[in-house]
């Protein structure tokens, strides 16, 4: 947290297992909402009676408050309403310390802003400020993000060993230990593993053939020899909280002269973008780059082809990046937005290439960026063979 918000009076109400910013601020987890507020110079954490104890030991705040100090069960009485009750509580405390005004994050509840500006509050919304806060990564976070990465990579690793070991039925379907083997039973070893190293994973992605063309397609039904397999990880550590975030291509056998050509220009291009990043290089930037390399192979890309109006529906449609953290996608973004990175942003590279006739292929690393480039977090290899 730099300087200047250090002195902001700031304002989250959240359960911090569900709130990234709760959780970020205060640094104790809990299932329930809590009121993070910092103010007059301090930061404070009210949490329940049965929550108190724990957030004495576990909370990063100056002060912690439990709802019967703040009177929390009175006002849900008075109000007919438990979240009025937070925000009417929230407000006295910022009034207290003298404070008019306060930003909070923009996912704040409507009933909580109404409350807080009824009880003459100014509330300002500020979805950067509070986007910043967590971007730049110390290096107690980059190594959670990492211990995560090595289960991304054990997890593919078991994936691709599945994928070797598979034999090709008469159909061209892949069999394993005598069952076709399918997305969903492929989505579940992956995600089995990553259970074993502690992480939970939810939207796997295990896309084949022609659903590989699909970017978010989760992937179901029976894998073929000979098509383009995305494997789209990215799960988070139980412990830390922190995401990590990884894709790999495979293809059972011999792929065809077009998926081969398609995995060669993404490749090209992601090892561009690897060149680029940097503190100090616009995201931006780093996304043209990947699209003049794939539009100089050949292909479609929204920065040349997509119209006004229109979808792209083939080709590089998506950003080439996104930061990773305490959320999967959180800031910054390398696409079509005016951004500088900045030294600790962690950020996937994950160009791709997504033909409905041909299938898809998308390579993602994760890199923390510094002063003198990045530092790839990924050991994964890039093989897209198996």
């Amino acid at each position: 947290m730099n300087d200047t918000s250090r002195q902001q009076s700031l304002l989250v109400i959240g359960a911090p297992e569900h709130d990234a910013a709760s959780y970020y601020l205060s640094g104790f987890l809990a299932p329930d909402p809590v009121i993070f507020a910092q103010t007059g110079g301090k930061k404070y954490l009210a949490v329940s009676s049965m929550e108190y104890g724990r957030a004495k030991k576990q909370a990063r705040v100056d002060e912690i408050l439990s709802f019967d100090e703040l009177e929390i069960m009175r006002l849900s009485r008075e109000l007919k309403n438990g979240a009025r009750a937070y925000a009417a509580a929230a407000a006295k405390l910022f009034k207290d310390n003298g404070a008019t005004s306060i930003t909070v994050p923009p996912n704040l509840g409507v009933i909580y802003a109404d409350e807080l500006r009824a009880r003459g509050l100014e509330v300002h919304p500020d979805a950067k400020l509070f986007a910043d806060l967590r971007r730049s990564k110390t290096e107690e976070e980059v190594s959670y993000i990492e211990k995560t990465q090595r289960a991304v990579e054990e997890a593919c690793a078991h994936a691709r060993e599945i994928l070797e070991e598979s034999e090709v039925g008469d159909r061209n379907e892949l069999l394993w230990r005598g069952q076709t083997l399918t997305s969903e039973l492929l989505r579940s070893e992956i995600d089995i593993e990553l259970l074993r190293r502690g992480c939970a994973a939810e939207g796997t992605i295990v896309a084949g053939g022609t659903q590989a063309a699909d970017p978010h397609e989760r992937g179901h039904g029976p894998l073929k020899a000979g098509e383009a397999i995305i494997l789209d990880i990215f799960p988070r550590d139980q412990q830390s909280r922190y995401y990590a975030d990884m894709t790999r291509t495979f293809v059972k056998g011999e792929p065809n002269e077009e998926l081969q050509r398609m995995y060669d220009a993404v490749l090209e291009a992601q090892q561009a973008a690897l060149a680029m990043i940097r503190a100090g290089v616009n995201g931006r930037d780093v996304h043209r780059k990947v699209s003049d390399v794939l539009h100089g192979a050949g292909y479609k890309t929204a920065v040349h082809d997509q119209k006004e109006g229109e979808p792209l529906t083939e080709g590089f449609n998506h950003g080439t990046g996104h930061g990773v953290g305490l959320e999967i996608h959180e800031g910054p973004r390398m696409g079509f937005t005016d951004e500088e990175l900045v030294a600790g942003d962690v950020v996937s590279v994950e160009p791709g290439l997504y033909y409905p006739n041909v299938g898809g292929i998308r390579i993602e690393d994760l890199v923390v960026a510094t002063e003198e480039g990045c530092r790839n977090l990924t050991k994964s290899p890039k093989e897209f063979r198996v």
